[in-house]
């Protein structure tokens, strides 16, 4: 495994904001030497006071070395508050480029693994390090410009004091090395407490998200679910502040440890000052110098630590972000071949198992067969028989455990993942329509990109252009009625039948229908079936239903059970062979003849 260390990491902030942003990299150079010598003018003010005071300065001299020194003072401290303040604005930029970043990764992983547990607790770790309130990540930029110049300055003051005396420059960096190893201790301590942590918090999330979900809040209120709710969130955030507690208990401690030592160091130091001026080794205005020098270092030493202590923070940060970066690739399809023809194909399962990784069994199991370039082939079966899964194996959103998928004689790994995802046009039973206008959801393109003429045809094709009519925009009247101002609600069949314009305006070789009329009443579901036939021209299609009425209008049927294909054939020689299938046939037959006579009572 890839190995993240602080040099590392320093490397790639460094690099991350040279590359994006080099105006703030420049600036940010210069604040150092300002923020180090800032203090050290200010300190140098009273000494000059006193000292042109002491050796008694000609009135020119000594108010021209003021007013130069004042000058100098208010340009460096004009100049300093104007960087730091660009600094602060261009912070926000550098940390929603992170985002930027960590939205890229999530939308190019395979869907597999966007699936996968471990994918999604890592990005919500590290999404957790972006937005958790005093983030060291929203504040990289500051955190290293304060460690960077406590760091001057601790090593510049220390050196004076040093020139003036080894005992007090150690008095000063003395308890700074101590709070060091005892805030590197409380470091360990936090790192091995903060996964955990962030487990309870993904939870709490969770529960919150689906508190404001409108879809679940009608289950909640019907089934009194908000104490259940309530009583997992009270748990985990009792969780979190447990281990919240405790890691920030460890640097309450560190600290109280260093804020005594500092107590000491302070008055060891005013002592020994003290008595150089009473046996006259040293002026006043020294002993104001040295002391404000002294100041400066404790002030500068404490910041160090401070800075140190979020630094190791900000390190552990950088190592999720880059773990999470470097290591979720999508491996699946590794060729680059592309196929740009809009012919049917021949698709092919040779000996395809696949397993979940959580699952004691497989959910397909040695699957071998073939579908001939625009053949109508449908997948029935009951719950849980293996049929979706067959589908999003063939969309190239999962991989096999086993065996291989051919498309035209060539294995789904050789294509180019986005040539090969254009080939397949799908509609899953959930389906999601985005805020945006019926024509943008239906085209996915740019207005100047889409032909208004094959989207009306599509529309028209899934059924559904005439509602699009009758709505005051017509194909660019906006969805999403809980986000858009007069935006369009459709029903479930009407959201079913745009899906289907969409999978439709697509044109691709592979045309893919899981459950398309699981919302429509039977009448709806006929002409759905009627027109699918319309729709199916030209392409290798696949069709899944658990209303078996459907099936009479493909040219072959494969019945899936338990993973595995029992039976295939024709509608009607599956019904002479009087299988699972007749049998499944004849149940739901009738249940639909029920239903027709109480609609003729």
């Amino acid at each position: 495994m890839k190995q993240y260390t602080f040099w590392s990491n320093t490397r790639f902030h460094f690099c991350e904001m040279l590359k994006r942003e080099p105006l703030s990299a420049a600036f940010f150079v210069i604040t150092l030497p300002l923020g180090v010598f800032l203090p050290l003018l200010n300190a140098r003010l009273p000494k000059l006071v006193l000292q042109g005071l002491e050796e008694g300065w000609e009135l020119s001299a000594y108010l021209g070395s003021l007013i130069l020194l004042i000058l100098v003072l208010i340009a460096v401290s004009a100049a300093k508050t104007g960087l730091d303040s660009y600094l602060r604005i261009m912070n926000g930029p550098f940390e929603d480029i992170y985002n930027q970043i960590l939205v890229d990764k999530r939308l190019a992983v395979d869907y597999e693994t966007a699936e996968s547990r471990e994918f999604n607790e890592e990005a919500y770790a590290v999404y957790d390090s972006l937005y958790r309130n005093k983030s060291e990540m929203k504040d990289s930029f500051l955190i290293w410009q304060r460690f960077l110049v406590a760091l001057g300055s601790s090593a510049l003051y220390g050196s004076i004091l040093w020139m003036q005396s080894p005992l007090v420059c150690l008095l000063v960096l003395l308890p700074t090395v101590t709070a060091f190893i005892l805030q590197k201790k409380a470091h360990a301590f936090d790192q091995r407490l903060r996964l955990p942590a962030q487990a309870s918090n993904r939870k709490m999330a969770y529960v919150e998200q689906r508190s404001t979900d409108l879809k679940a809040g009608k289950d909640i209120r019907l089934f009194d679910l908000s104490g259940w709710f309530l009583d997992i969130l009270h748990k985990e955030r009792n969780a979190s502040e447990d281990y919240v507690n405790r890691w920030e208990g460890t640097y309450l401690a560190a600290n109280c440890v260093n804020a005594i030592l500092c107590f000491l160091r302070d008055g060891c130091a005013y002592v020994f000052l003290i008595l150089r001026i009473v046996s006259g080794s040293m002026a006043v205005s020294d002993f104001v110098w040295y002391m404000a020098v002294a100041a400066g270092c404790q002030q500068a030493c404490a910041s160090f630590l401070e800075q140190g202590e979020l630094l190791g923070k900000l390190n552990q940060d950088y190592v999720r972000l880059r773990s999470f970066l470097d290591k979720w690739n999508h491996t699946f399809f590794r060729g680059t071949c592309r196929n740009t023809q809009k012919r049917a194909v021949e698709i092919e399962f040779r000996h395809v198992t696949f397993q979940y990784p959580e699952s004691s069994r497989p959910s397909l199991e040695d699957l071998s067969f073939r579908i001939r370039a625009g053949e109508k082939i449908a997948l029935a079966g009951l719950n849980g028989a293996g049929k979706t899964t067959l589908v999003k194996l063939l969309c190239g959103l999962y991989q096999p455990t086993l065996g291989e998928i051919l498309i035209d004689g060539r294995n789904v790994a050789e294509y180019d993942r986005e040539s090969y995802y254009k080939m397949v046009s799908a509609v899953f039973q959930n389906t999601t329509l985005l805020p945006l206008s019926i024509a943008d959801n239906i085209s996915a393109a740019p207005e100047q990109e889409r032909s208004l003429s094959k989207l009306k045809e599509c529309l028209a094709l899934a059924g559904i252009r005439e509602k699009v009519d009758s709505l005051p925009s017509g194909e660019n009247t906006s969805l999403g009625k809980g986000i858009i101002e007069n935006a369009a609600d459709l029903s479930g069949g009407e959201r079913q039948k745009l899906w289907m314009a969409r999978a439709l305006y697509k044109d691709a070789p592979i045309l893919i229908l899981d459950e398309p009329t699981a919302a429509l009443d039977p009448l709806a579901e006929q002409e759905i079936y009627e027109k699918y036939m319309e729709m199916a021209q030209e392409r290798t299609c696949l069709f899944i239903s658990h209303r078996l009425s459907g099936t009479r209008f493909c040219d072959r049927i494969l019945f899936l059970e338990n993973g595995r294909i029992t039976q295939q054939g024709s509608h009607q020689k599956l019904l002479e062979e009087g299988g699972a299938y007749a049998r499944l046939f004849q149940i739901q037959s009738q249940y639909y003849t029920g239903q027709e006579k109480e609609a003729a009572l």
